[in-house]
Protein backbone atom coordinates (compact mmCIF):
# COMPACT_ATOMS: atom_id res chain seq x y z
CA UNK A 1 0.00 0.00 0.00
CA UNK A 2 2.72 2.32 0.86
CA UNK A 3 4.66 1.48 -2.43
CA UNK A 4 1.19 2.43 -4.30
CA UNK A 5 1.20 5.60 -2.93
CA UNK A 6 4.47 6.07 -3.61
CA UNK A 7 4.06 5.73 -7.14
CA UNK A 8 0.62 7.60 -7.08
CA UNK A 9 2.84 10.91 -5.92
CA UNK A 10 5.77 10.65 -7.85
CA UNK A 11 3.86 10.04 -11.16
CA UNK A 12 1.71 13.09 -10.23
CA UNK A 13 4.94 15.31 -9.02
CA UNK A 14 6.62 13.80 -12.70
CA UNK A 15 3.48 14.76 -14.94
CA UNK A 16 3.52 18.33 -13.18
CA UNK A 17 7.29 18.68 -13.81
CA UNK A 18 7.32 17.83 -17.21
CA UNK A 19 4.54 20.14 -18.45
CA UNK A 20 5.67 22.68 -16.55
CA UNK A 21 9.20 22.57 -17.59
CA UNK A 22 7.75 22.41 -21.74
CA UNK A 23 5.97 25.39 -20.42
CA UNK A 24 9.03 26.77 -19.94
CA UNK A 25 10.91 26.00 -22.98
CA UNK A 26 7.28 27.46 -25.15
CA UNK A 27 7.27 30.52 -23.27
CA UNK A 28 10.70 30.91 -24.84
CA UNK A 29 9.67 30.04 -27.99
CA UNK A 30 6.17 31.95 -28.05
CA UNK A 31 7.97 35.14 -26.64
CA UNK A 32 10.51 36.23 -29.20
CA UNK A 33 8.70 38.93 -31.49
CA UNK A 34 7.73 40.52 -28.24
CA UNK A 35 11.66 41.52 -27.92
CA UNK A 36 11.75 42.20 -31.53
CA UNK A 37 8.96 44.99 -30.31
CA UNK A 38 11.01 45.79 -27.28
CA UNK A 39 13.90 46.96 -29.47
CA UNK A 40 11.87 49.31 -31.12
CA UNK A 41 9.79 50.86 -28.64
CA UNK A 42 10.69 49.95 -25.32
CA UNK A 43 7.66 47.77 -24.26
CA UNK A 44 10.14 45.05 -23.14
CA UNK A 45 14.09 45.02 -22.76
CA UNK A 46 16.25 43.47 -25.79
CA UNK A 47 16.58 40.20 -23.25
CA UNK A 48 14.88 37.18 -25.09
CA UNK A 49 14.86 35.11 -22.16
CA UNK A 50 13.43 37.77 -20.18
CA UNK A 51 10.06 35.86 -20.01
CA UNK A 52 11.57 32.67 -19.49
CA UNK A 53 13.86 33.78 -16.72
CA UNK A 54 10.38 34.78 -14.78
CA UNK A 55 8.75 31.75 -15.62
CA UNK A 56 11.38 29.69 -14.13
CA UNK A 57 11.29 31.93 -10.75
CA UNK A 58 7.41 31.01 -10.86
CA UNK A 59 7.83 27.28 -11.83
CA UNK A 60 11.02 27.80 -8.32
CA UNK A 61 7.83 29.42 -6.07
CA UNK A 62 5.60 26.73 -6.97
CA UNK A 63 7.84 24.32 -6.49
CA UNK A 64 7.80 25.84 -2.85
CA UNK A 65 4.28 26.24 -2.33
CA UNK A 66 3.34 22.43 -3.58
CA UNK A 67 5.92 21.33 -0.98
CA UNK A 68 4.37 23.75 1.49
CA UNK A 69 0.77 22.32 0.70
CA UNK A 70 2.21 18.89 0.72
CA UNK A 71 3.92 19.15 3.87
CA UNK A 72 1.21 20.08 6.26
CA UNK A 73 -1.81 18.08 7.18
CA UNK A 74 -4.24 19.17 4.98
CA UNK A 75 -6.91 18.74 7.81
CA UNK A 76 -5.58 21.93 9.39
CA UNK A 77 -7.06 23.75 5.98
CA UNK A 78 -10.52 23.30 7.25
CA UNK A 79 -10.41 24.87 10.40
CA UNK A 80 -9.15 27.96 8.73
CA UNK A 81 -11.48 27.67 5.36
CA UNK A 82 -13.39 30.63 6.28
CA UNK A 83 -10.66 33.25 7.00
CA UNK A 84 -9.20 32.38 3.42
CA UNK A 85 -12.18 32.66 1.76
CA UNK A 86 -12.48 36.06 3.55
CA UNK A 87 -8.87 37.36 2.62
CA UNK A 88 -10.06 36.28 -0.42
CA UNK A 89 -12.94 38.98 -0.78
CA UNK A 90 -10.62 41.26 0.56
CA UNK A 91 -8.22 40.89 -2.09
CA UNK A 92 -10.56 41.10 -4.81
CA UNK A 93 -12.22 44.08 -3.15
CA UNK A 94 -8.77 45.76 -3.30
CA UNK A 95 -8.62 45.36 -7.07
CA UNK A 96 -11.37 47.54 -7.63
CA UNK A 97 -9.98 50.46 -5.85
CA UNK A 98 -7.24 52.73 -7.14
CA UNK A 99 -4.43 50.19 -6.20
CA UNK A 100 -5.66 47.77 -9.03
CA UNK A 101 -3.77 47.69 -12.13
CA UNK A 102 -5.41 48.27 -15.11
CA UNK A 103 -5.15 46.42 -18.40
CA UNK A 104 -6.84 45.75 -21.83
CA UNK A 105 -10.24 47.21 -20.06
CA UNK A 106 -10.21 45.21 -17.09
CA UNK A 107 -9.25 45.44 -13.89
CA UNK A 108 -7.35 42.40 -12.70
CA UNK A 109 -4.14 42.97 -11.01
CA UNK A 110 -2.28 44.28 -7.23
CA UNK A 111 1.01 45.22 -7.53
CA UNK A 112 3.27 42.97 -5.73
CA UNK A 113 6.41 44.72 -5.90
CA UNK A 114 7.93 44.29 -9.39
CA UNK A 115 5.17 42.08 -10.47
CA UNK A 116 1.43 41.91 -10.46
CA UNK A 117 -0.70 39.20 -8.99
CA UNK A 118 -4.29 37.94 -9.46
CA UNK A 119 -6.54 37.66 -6.69
CA UNK A 120 -9.16 35.42 -8.83
CA UNK A 121 -6.87 32.93 -9.33
CA UNK A 122 -6.21 32.49 -5.73
CA UNK A 123 -9.77 32.52 -4.92
CA UNK A 124 -9.98 29.58 -6.61
CA UNK A 125 -8.47 27.40 -4.20
CA UNK A 126 -10.43 29.79 -1.39
CA UNK A 127 -13.42 28.24 -2.52
CA UNK A 128 -12.50 25.09 -2.73
CA UNK A 129 -11.11 24.63 0.83
CA UNK A 130 -14.21 26.79 2.31
CA UNK A 131 -16.93 24.36 0.39
CA UNK A 132 -15.27 21.79 1.31
CA UNK A 133 -15.44 22.37 4.91
CA UNK A 134 -18.59 23.60 4.54
CA UNK A 135 -19.94 20.68 3.55
CA UNK A 136 -17.67 17.88 4.89
CA UNK A 137 -18.46 19.45 8.16
CA UNK A 138 -22.33 18.97 7.61
CA UNK A 139 -23.41 16.74 5.05
CA UNK A 140 -26.75 16.90 6.16
CA UNK A 141 -27.04 20.69 5.18
CA UNK A 142 -27.50 19.27 1.42
CA UNK A 143 -30.65 17.78 2.17
CA UNK A 144 -32.55 21.69 2.06
CA UNK A 145 -32.09 24.06 0.01
CA UNK A 146 -32.35 26.48 2.55
CA UNK A 147 -29.21 25.31 3.99
CA UNK A 148 -27.06 26.02 1.31
CA UNK A 149 -27.98 29.50 0.98
CA UNK A 150 -25.66 31.31 3.35
CA UNK A 151 -22.51 29.33 1.69
CA UNK A 152 -23.93 30.59 -1.69
CA UNK A 153 -24.50 34.26 -0.95
CA UNK A 154 -21.06 34.04 -0.37
CA UNK A 155 -19.60 32.59 -3.23
CA UNK A 156 -22.15 35.02 -5.43
CA UNK A 157 -20.52 37.85 -3.63
CA UNK A 158 -17.24 36.66 -4.90
CA UNK A 159 -18.60 36.10 -8.61
CA UNK A 160 -19.91 39.54 -8.37
CA UNK A 161 -16.60 41.07 -7.61
CA UNK A 162 -14.48 39.44 -10.42
CA UNK A 163 -17.65 40.07 -12.64
CA UNK A 164 -16.99 43.48 -11.73
CA UNK A 165 -13.39 43.68 -13.19
CA UNK A 166 -14.86 42.72 -15.38
CA UNK A 167 -13.68 38.65 -15.87
CA UNK A 168 -16.64 37.14 -17.24
CA UNK A 169 -15.00 33.77 -17.78
CA UNK A 170 -13.27 33.61 -14.53
CA UNK A 171 -16.78 34.75 -13.13
CA UNK A 172 -18.33 31.25 -15.31
CA UNK A 173 -15.01 29.05 -14.18
CA UNK A 174 -15.39 29.95 -10.33
CA UNK A 175 -19.29 29.08 -10.41
CA UNK A 176 -18.36 25.94 -11.63
CA UNK A 177 -15.70 25.09 -9.14
CA UNK A 178 -18.59 25.80 -6.47
CA UNK A 179 -21.24 23.71 -8.65
CA UNK A 180 -18.58 21.05 -8.95
CA UNK A 181 -17.83 20.40 -5.33
CA UNK A 182 -21.78 20.75 -4.12
CA UNK A 183 -22.08 17.47 -6.44
CA UNK A 184 -19.40 15.65 -5.38
CA UNK A 185 -20.54 16.70 -1.62
CA UNK A 186 -24.11 14.68 -2.84
CA UNK A 187 -25.97 17.43 -3.72
CA UNK A 188 -29.31 17.36 -5.32
CA UNK A 189 -29.72 17.26 -8.99
CA UNK A 190 -33.67 19.33 -8.07
CA UNK A 191 -31.61 22.10 -6.25
CA UNK A 192 -29.79 23.21 -9.45
CA UNK A 193 -33.32 24.57 -10.85
CA UNK A 194 -33.18 27.66 -9.08
CA UNK A 195 -29.45 28.13 -10.23
CA UNK A 196 -29.96 26.81 -13.83
CA UNK A 197 -32.78 29.54 -14.13
CA UNK A 198 -30.39 32.41 -12.59
CA UNK A 199 -27.82 31.60 -15.13
CA UNK A 200 -29.73 31.40 -18.30
CA UNK A 201 -31.44 35.02 -17.33
CA UNK A 202 -27.97 36.05 -16.83
CA UNK A 203 -26.92 35.05 -19.96
CA UNK A 204 -29.72 36.42 -21.99
CA UNK A 205 -29.05 39.82 -20.38
CA UNK A 206 -25.05 39.81 -21.04
CA UNK A 207 -25.91 39.22 -24.56
CA UNK A 208 -28.74 42.11 -24.45
CA UNK A 209 -26.31 44.63 -22.78
CA UNK A 210 -23.12 43.57 -24.58
CA UNK A 211 -23.16 43.40 -28.24
CA UNK A 212 -19.48 42.21 -28.87
CA UNK A 213 -20.20 38.53 -26.46
CA UNK A 214 -23.05 37.94 -29.46
CA UNK A 215 -20.23 38.93 -32.08
CA UNK A 216 -18.04 36.27 -30.62
CA UNK A 217 -20.41 33.78 -30.46
CA UNK A 218 -21.50 34.31 -34.25
CA UNK A 219 -17.54 34.59 -34.62
CA UNK A 220 -17.05 31.02 -33.25
CA UNK A 221 -20.16 29.88 -35.54
CA UNK A 222 -19.31 31.57 -38.62
CA UNK A 223 -15.20 32.37 -37.97
CA UNK A 224 -14.80 32.76 -41.92
CA UNK A 225 -17.28 35.58 -42.40
CA UNK A 226 -15.93 37.28 -39.20
CA UNK A 227 -12.08 37.58 -39.62
CA UNK A 228 -11.39 40.12 -37.33
CA UNK A 229 -13.81 38.80 -34.08
CA UNK A 230 -12.53 35.23 -34.73
CA UNK A 231 -8.97 36.68 -35.84
CA UNK A 232 -7.45 34.39 -32.63
CA UNK A 233 -8.76 31.04 -33.80
CA UNK A 234 -7.97 31.32 -37.07
CA UNK A 235 -4.13 32.15 -36.76
CA UNK A 236 -4.59 29.27 -34.24
CA UNK A 237 -5.59 26.84 -37.13
CA UNK A 238 -3.54 28.23 -39.07
CA UNK A 239 -0.47 27.24 -37.10
CA UNK A 240 -2.35 23.60 -36.12
CA UNK A 241 -2.24 23.02 -39.68
CA UNK A 242 1.47 24.25 -40.91
CA UNK A 243 2.50 22.16 -37.90
CA UNK A 244 0.83 18.86 -39.22
CA UNK A 245 2.24 15.69 -37.91
CA UNK A 246 5.67 16.24 -36.15
CA UNK A 247 5.97 20.00 -36.52
CA UNK A 248 8.20 22.79 -38.19
CA UNK A 249 10.78 22.60 -35.53
CA UNK A 250 11.05 24.95 -32.39
CA UNK A 251 11.57 27.97 -32.99
CA UNK A 252 10.93 27.94 -36.12
CA UNK A 253 6.82 28.79 -36.31
CA UNK A 254 5.11 31.77 -38.21
CA UNK A 255 2.98 32.34 -34.82
CA UNK A 256 5.47 33.24 -32.39
CA UNK A 257 6.11 36.00 -34.91
CA UNK A 258 3.43 38.33 -33.89
CA UNK A 259 0.63 36.08 -35.97
CA UNK A 260 -0.61 34.96 -33.26
CA UNK A 261 -2.02 37.07 -30.16
CA UNK A 262 -1.35 36.06 -27.18
CA UNK A 263 0.81 33.74 -27.93
CA UNK A 264 2.54 32.83 -25.25
CA UNK A 265 -0.07 32.68 -22.77
CA UNK A 266 -3.39 31.82 -23.48
CA UNK A 267 -3.50 30.19 -27.08
CA UNK A 268 0.39 28.87 -26.32
CA UNK A 269 -0.76 25.25 -27.10
CA UNK A 270 -1.41 26.35 -31.08
CA UNK A 271 2.26 27.63 -30.43
CA UNK A 272 2.92 23.97 -29.61
CA UNK A 273 0.94 22.34 -32.24
CA UNK A 274 2.66 24.52 -35.24
CA UNK A 275 6.11 23.86 -33.72
CA UNK A 276 6.31 20.57 -31.86
CA UNK A 277 3.22 18.96 -34.12
CA UNK A 278 0.11 16.82 -33.43
CA UNK A 279 2.47 13.57 -31.69
CA UNK A 280 3.60 16.49 -28.70
CA UNK A 281 0.62 17.60 -28.76
CA UNK A 282 -1.63 14.38 -28.16
CA UNK A 283 0.91 13.61 -25.50
CA UNK A 284 0.52 16.64 -23.76
CA UNK A 285 -3.33 16.16 -23.33
CA UNK A 286 -2.65 12.80 -22.60
CA UNK A 287 -0.34 13.92 -19.53
CA UNK A 288 -3.55 16.30 -18.32
CA UNK A 289 -6.05 13.46 -18.56
CA UNK A 290 -3.29 11.43 -16.56
CA UNK A 291 -3.13 14.22 -13.94
CA UNK A 292 -7.01 14.51 -13.79
CA UNK A 293 -6.95 10.33 -13.08
CA UNK A 294 -4.64 10.21 -10.92
CA UNK A 295 -6.63 13.54 -9.28
CA UNK A 296 -9.97 11.72 -9.24
CA UNK A 297 -8.27 8.15 -8.02
CA UNK A 298 -7.18 9.74 -5.41
CA UNK A 299 -10.81 11.62 -4.25
CA UNK A 300 -12.48 8.70 -4.74
CA UNK A 301 -9.83 6.41 -2.51
CA UNK A 302 -10.07 9.25 0.42
CA UNK A 303 -11.88 7.86 3.31
CA UNK A 304 -11.95 11.60 5.13
CA UNK A 305 -14.89 14.16 3.84
CA UNK A 306 -12.86 16.63 3.71
CA UNK A 307 -9.94 15.35 1.73
CA UNK A 308 -12.64 13.88 -0.81
CA UNK A 309 -13.99 17.16 -1.83
CA UNK A 310 -10.71 18.90 -1.49
CA UNK A 311 -8.72 16.02 -3.75
CA UNK A 312 -12.31 16.45 -6.42
CA UNK A 313 -12.35 20.65 -6.48
CA UNK A 314 -8.62 20.60 -6.74
CA UNK A 315 -8.81 17.76 -9.55
CA UNK A 316 -11.92 19.26 -11.21
CA UNK A 317 -10.08 22.84 -11.70
CA UNK A 318 -6.72 21.64 -13.20
CA UNK A 319 -8.91 19.20 -15.35
CA UNK A 320 -11.63 22.01 -16.48
CA UNK A 321 -9.22 24.27 -16.97
CA UNK A 322 -7.26 22.14 -19.16
CA UNK A 323 -10.45 21.51 -21.37
CA UNK A 324 -11.86 25.13 -21.57
CA UNK A 325 -8.23 26.79 -22.44
CA UNK A 326 -7.61 23.55 -25.40
CA UNK A 327 -11.40 23.51 -26.66
CA UNK A 328 -10.62 27.93 -27.11
CA UNK A 329 -7.56 26.90 -29.22
CA UNK A 330 -8.92 24.40 -31.14
CA UNK A 331 -12.39 26.27 -31.73
CA UNK A 332 -14.71 23.90 -30.10
CA UNK A 333 -16.07 26.63 -27.92
CA UNK A 334 -16.07 30.53 -28.64
CA UNK A 335 -12.89 32.80 -27.54
CA UNK A 336 -12.03 33.74 -24.43
CA UNK A 337 -8.97 34.17 -22.40
CA UNK A 338 -7.98 31.38 -20.11
CA UNK A 339 -4.82 30.04 -19.53
CA UNK A 340 -3.45 26.57 -19.56
CA UNK A 341 -2.55 25.31 -16.08
CA UNK A 342 1.57 24.83 -16.31
CA UNK A 343 2.28 25.57 -19.91
CA UNK A 344 0.82 29.72 -20.27
CA UNK A 345 3.19 31.74 -19.08
CA UNK A 346 1.90 33.92 -15.73
CA UNK A 347 2.98 33.09 -12.13
CA UNK A 348 -0.17 33.08 -10.25
CA UNK A 349 -1.87 30.35 -12.07
CA UNK A 350 1.33 28.69 -11.56
CA UNK A 351 1.30 29.18 -7.88
CA UNK A 352 -2.41 27.94 -7.84
CA UNK A 353 -1.92 25.09 -9.79
CA UNK A 354 1.20 23.67 -8.04
CA UNK A 355 -0.59 24.16 -4.60
CA UNK A 356 -3.35 22.32 -5.81
CA UNK A 357 -1.17 19.71 -6.51
CA UNK A 358 0.80 19.95 -3.58
CA UNK A 359 -2.57 18.91 -1.85
CA UNK A 360 -3.90 16.17 -4.41
CA UNK A 361 0.04 14.80 -2.85
CA UNK A 362 -1.02 15.38 0.57
CA UNK A 363 -4.25 13.62 0.43
CA UNK A 364 -3.17 10.75 -1.43
CA UNK A 365 0.06 10.46 1.25
CA UNK A 366 -2.47 10.78 4.06
CA UNK A 367 -5.20 8.04 2.20
CA UNK A 368 -2.41 5.77 1.12
CA UNK A 369 -0.34 5.31 4.36
CA UNK A 370 -0.77 2.32 6.92
CA UNK A 371 -0.06 4.59 9.59
CA UNK A 372 -2.99 7.12 8.91
CA UNK A 373 -3.24 9.72 11.64
CA UNK A 374 -6.47 10.27 12.77
CA UNK A 375 -8.95 12.43 11.68
CA UNK A 376 -9.56 15.49 13.44
CA UNK A 377 -12.61 14.93 15.34
CA UNK A 378 -15.68 16.97 13.17
CA UNK A 379 -17.31 18.66 16.61
CA UNK A 380 -14.33 20.51 17.25
CA UNK A 381 -14.46 22.35 13.80
CA UNK A 382 -17.02 25.14 12.72
CA UNK A 383 -17.96 26.22 9.49
CA UNK A 384 -19.69 29.14 8.75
Amino acid sequence: MIRMGSFVIGTLFTLTIILSLLGVIMVLSASQFLFILGSMDNIYSNNVYQLMGKQLMWISLGLASLGFFYAFDFNIWEQYARWILLGAIVLLALVLTPLGILRNGSQRWLPLGPFLCQPSEFTKIAIILYLSAYWAGRPDRLEKLTAIFFPMILIGLVLGLVLLEPDHKTTFFLGTIALTIWFIAGGRLIHLTPGFIVVCVGVLVALYHKPHLWERILAWLYPDQYPGKAYHFLRARDGFAHGGYWGVGLGAGKGQLGFTPEAHTDFIFSIMGEELGFVICTAVILTFLGITLLGFWIAMRSSNPFGKLVAGGCTATLGVQAVLNLAVVTGTIPTTGIALPFLSYGGSSLLVCMAMVGLLMNIAKSSFDADQRSILPRKHLKAW
